[in-house]
Formats: C-alpha cells, structure tokens, sequence
C-alpha cells in the first residue's frame, strides 16, 4: 500500500521556481498543493499549480490545504533570506525540505542542510558540506571537503575545486571556476566565466580570467541579469529619468489620475477583467522631467522558454501620455523601456492603439513599428446635437424614428435587467456564430457593471406591444469618452432595429453629460470594409485611424520561436509563434 506523501508549499512563481517544482515532482517525496507568491495575482498558474496568497495568508492556507512544510524557491539568495525571515515571522515552527533531483551525483559524507535545492547533473563529491538555503544549479560541480555556507549558490555549470570554503549569501555565477583551496567571503559575486586563482573577501565582485576584484559590494546588491518583472522595478539613467513596473491596483489608479487623460481600456479593473489565465497586467511607468508616459500591458511566458512576451487587452489600449508633444524628443523613453525589455528576457511586444490620443505614435516613435489597421467610427459629442443628426444616413433616421414609436428605452439598474441583457447577447453571439472568446462569464459582467475605474450603462429596448425587454447596449464611459462595448437583439425582433435606437439614445445622454467622443468602433478585425462597419458608419462619417504597435525585442530568438512552430511565415499575425494557439483558443 502506497503511503500517503506530505503537503508542502512552493514559495515563488517564476522560471527558476519552475525547475524546483520539476525536481520535487521527479523525486516524488511530496504533494506540492500550491504556490505562494507576493507579486503575482491569486490563481495565476505555473506548471498546473496555482497561487493561493501570499506569505501573510500561511496560517489560513496551512489549515485549508493541510501542509507545514514547504521550500523557497527564488534564486536570488539575498531576496531568498528576506523570504525566510517573512516566514518564520508569520510562522516561526514552519518547516523547510530539501529538493535534490535523482540525477544529481551527491558523494559518501556530503551534509546538505534544509531548504537547499540541488538540480540535474549538479555533483557533490565526498566530505563536502552544503549550509542551509544553498543552491547549487544544472551542472555545477562542488569537489571534496568544500564548504560552502547558507543562502550561497552555484550557477549552471561553476566549478568548485577540492577544499574551497564559500561564505554566506555569495553567488559563483555563470560557467567561473574557482581552483582548489579557494576562500571566498560572505556576499561576494564571482562573474561568469571568471576563473578565481586567489582568495577573494568579504563583499566583493570579481571578474575575469584570473578573477580580480573590480568592485566592493553592499548586502543584497542585485547581480542576476534578470530580475522578477512582475515586481515592482525601478532603475534610473539619470536623475531626472525613471522607469518604474506597477502591478498593484492602488498605484495604477493613482497613476492614471495624475496623468488624467486615459481611456476605460488603459485602467487596472478592465485589465484584471480582460487578462487571460496566464496573463499578468502591468503598466510602464516613464518620467522624465515634466513628462510622464503610461504603457500599459499583459505579459504573458512562452510556454517551453525562459523568455517572455505582452501583449494588449482587447480594444483600444497603447500608452497615454502627460507631456508638452511639441518638445517631445522620445530617444531616452526608447533607451529605458528598450533596456527593460531586453533585460528581463521580452521577446515582443504587441500592442492595439487608441485612435483618440495623439500622443501614442510620438512616443513609439522608432521603437519597432505602428501598422494602420483601419478606421473606427466616431460620433463627434461637440458638436450641436441637431448637426449630429444631420449626418445620419436618411434610411437611419427612418429606422430610429420607427424604433422609437414601438419600443421604449428603460437603464438597466435591477439585476434581473442585468440578466435579460445578458440572454439577449449571448443569443446574438449565437445568432453570428461568435467565437468562444466573445462569451464572457457572469463574473466579467457583473464586475463591469460594478467597477469604480469607469461607469458602465446598459440600455434596454422594451417593445411596447409585448412588454418585452428585446434588445440591449452596453456603453463605458471614462474621462469625456464612451466606448460602445456590447450589444445584442432579440431574433424575432432584427426588423424594429432597437440597437439603432439605443445608439442614437446614449448619443443623447452623452451629449447632456459633456462628453467629446462616441467610439462605435470598426468592422471586424478592424476592418472598415465590410457590413459592421457600414452600420456604424451610417451614424457618422467622423473616422478615427486605429493602429497597431508591433515590436520585436529579440529578433534571434522571435525567428528561432516561428521556425520552431512551423507557422507561415507570410501570416500578418503578431507574435507569428502564437499564431496556432492563439487561433485555438479563439475558436
């Protein structure tokens, strides 16, 4: 009879926290119930392995999924100590396994201490001593009597030679040797590639061959390449100019609200609502002197890589801007947010623009490419309410005119308005054979219509001979600009053209209200040749240019990404290596 394994904990949600779930699974010790994770959202996945909280929630989630033990899987060894010590400061008798992969080599005598992860191919020759919280990654070798002390790593493929004593919370990074009777201080960095023939002290970095010391350290200084995107980041080129990764809904809105004009599709809200499992919203940060750029975006891993990518909500995103476009010169936006994409492994980026901010191209400017996708149609709210109507299409205003003497117009404000609405657009989605993506769950409904970031309003149509509620619109606006989101019609009752109606009737209100734009949108695609886009275009010939920001980051490995997926390469699809799962999940 097989035993029943223990519960335990994954503390971490990225790449590096993949390879030590990988080893837990092949040494099949545990039963990993779940990770836990400060930066990325509640339920994101990993590996089939979703994140239940943070280390703050330990006490419930212990008792909900039944584990005292767990492992720390980051692999920065100073963030891993501050990890530690969050723990023990929530749970002081919280317990720590060890992960070793079963084709590691681990010799007679060697002494491994708790919560150190030992990975594939990595070998520990006899009498060698392994302190706590240590790793020695793919590949590294740790050759007899060697020491080395807690929260310490090798790197894939360093080489310690026999007798080298390694201090605490240092790093041997990238392919270094470091020969036979060898001392390295505490929080000292070893370079890559770098070969250590002498002793190197405490807080020190050390680079080439021979290694040689070119600088001294503070504790916790940063010296991976990459660092967590999903953390909150800032770096600096100079004093004037910063780029900072907000994640976090307090300080998205308090963002947009100091740059003010933003859309429904730029706020945090819409993006948790539009993210897809696997997403992670996020939004770029840019400062320099009186000018301020907002990017916002859904970044997402590609699956089988240690690389990245992000992508755009659905609708009209892009960045949005607080600056004089006049004197606007973007070279030093390009340098940042280049370099922040390259550092943290992105290897392109997508990106549907907003036809009613004139920044965006300026601030894209020569940073990959702006395609014209097509028009989108605009109803122009300045204008006298009368002159609106005047450019209708005679055979609309016929239309509205019937619409309004058999239907009345009632807000949706009870949720049983709610629901009807809801029936009503799934039976049109039904009715043109919408892709799955278009049928939305009750909970994306119910937290639009309930959000703060924007103010959702649902039309209804009621046909007066029947009483029922026949059609519906729903319609977002934010900052002077309404967005017409969702609509559906009853089958039986297309010929009264109620959608028509509660068009023209949110013109109305807007108007009253003091808003500028009316965005009915473009045809399918972005078309603005087909019979979508006929029908919005009847309401107004106002067209705004919609365009796409396409950019890749890492040509190499977007090339080797496409070839690697057999895809055609003449597709206008972007990124062309999402082309085949993308359309999966659309279908």
């Amino acid at each position: 009879m097989e035993t029943q394994k223990e519960n335990i904990i994954v503390f971490g949600a990225s790449g590096h926290a993949k390879v030590v779930i990988d080893i837990i699974e092949k040494e099949n010790k545990y039963t990993i119930v779940g990770l836990i994770d400060s930066f990325k959202p509640k339920n994101y996945t990993i590996l089939n392995y979703k994140i239940l909280g943070t280390e703050n929630d330990l006490p419930i989630l212990m008792k909900e999924f039944n584990f005292k033990a767990g492992i720390i899987a980051i692999g920065d060894n100073w963030i891993r100590r501050q990890m530690y010590d969050k723990i023990v400061s929530v749970i002081p008798e919280f317990e720590f396994i060890t992960a070793i992969h079963p084709m590691a080599s681990i010799g007679r005598n060697v002494k491994v201490g708790k919560g150190t992860v030992i990975m594939p191919g990595a070998i520990a020759n006899i009498d060698c001593q392994i302190g706590d919280f240590c790793i020695l990654n793919t590949k590294s070798s740790l050759d007899h009597d060697s020491v080395i002390h807690k929260f310490s790593s090798l790197a894939p493929d360093a080489t310690v030679g026999g007798n080298v004593k390694i201090g605490a919370y240092s790093a041997i990074c990238l392919g270094a040797r470091v020969i036979q009777d060898i001392t390295i201080g505490k929080h000292s960095v070893i370079g890559a590639a770098a070969m250590v023939n002498r002793d190197i002290g405490d807080y020190k970095m050390a680079y080439g061959v021979p290694a040689k010391v070119i600088k001294s350290i503070k504790q916790g200084e940063k010296y991976l390449y990459h660092v967590e995107y999903f953390a909150k980041e800032k770096f600096s080129t100079t004093n004037q100019i910063n780029l900072e990764v907000i994640t976090g809904k307090t300080g998205w809105d308090n963002l947009l609200k100091e740059i003010e004009a933003y859309d429904f599709y730029h706020t945090y809200d819409y993006h948790t609502l539009s993210k897809s499992e696997n997403e992670i919203p996020i939004l770029i940060k840019y400062t320099e002197k009186d000018t301020m750029i907002a990017l916002p975006l859904l970044v997402r891993d590609i699956q089988g890589t240690n690389y990245k990518d992000a992508t755009s909500v659905y609708g009209y995103a892009g960045p949005i801007c607080k600056c004089d476009l006049k004197s606007f010169d973007n070279r030093n936006f390009k340098k940042s947010l280049i370099e922040y994409f390259i550092k943290n492994n992105f290897v392109s980026i997508f990106s549907r623009l907003n036809p009613f901010f004139t920044c965006q191209n300026e601030a894209l400017k020569g940073i990959g490419s702006i395609y014209h996708q097509g028009k989108v149609v605009n109803i122009n709210l300045l204008q006298d309410c009368n002159i609106q109507r005047q450019n209708y299409q005679s055979r609309l205003k016929t239309h509205i005119n019937k619409a309004r003497r058999m239907c009345s117009i009632k807000k949706a404000i009870t949720q049983n308005d709610i629901d009807e609405f809801k029936a009503i657009y799934f039976e049109n989605m039904d009715r043109v054979h919408a892709k799955r993506y278009y049928y939305f769950s009750d909970a994306y409904f119910n937290k639009i219509i309930n959000s703060d970031d924007f103010e959702s309003e649902i039309l209804l149509a009621i046909d007066n001979e029947t009483g029922q509620t026949i059609a519906g619109c729903q319609f977002i606006l934010t900052n002077g600009i309404v967005q017409y989101h969702l609509s559906g019609t009853k089958n039986d009752f297309l010929h009264l053209t109620p959608t028509k109606l509660l068009i023209d009737e949110m013109r109305l209100i807007a108007s009253q209200r003091g808003c500028k734009f009316f965005n009915l949108g473009g045809g399918l695609g972005g078309s603005d040749n087909d019979s979508l886009f006929n029908f919005k275009s009847s309401f107004s010939k106002d067209f705004k240019e919609f365009d796409l920001w396409k950019f890749i980051v890492n040509e190499e490995i977007y090339n080797e990404l496409v070839l690697k997926k057999g895809v055609n390469s003449e597709s206008d699809f972007f990124p062309l290596y999402r082309s085949l799962e993308d359309l999966n999940i659309s279908l």
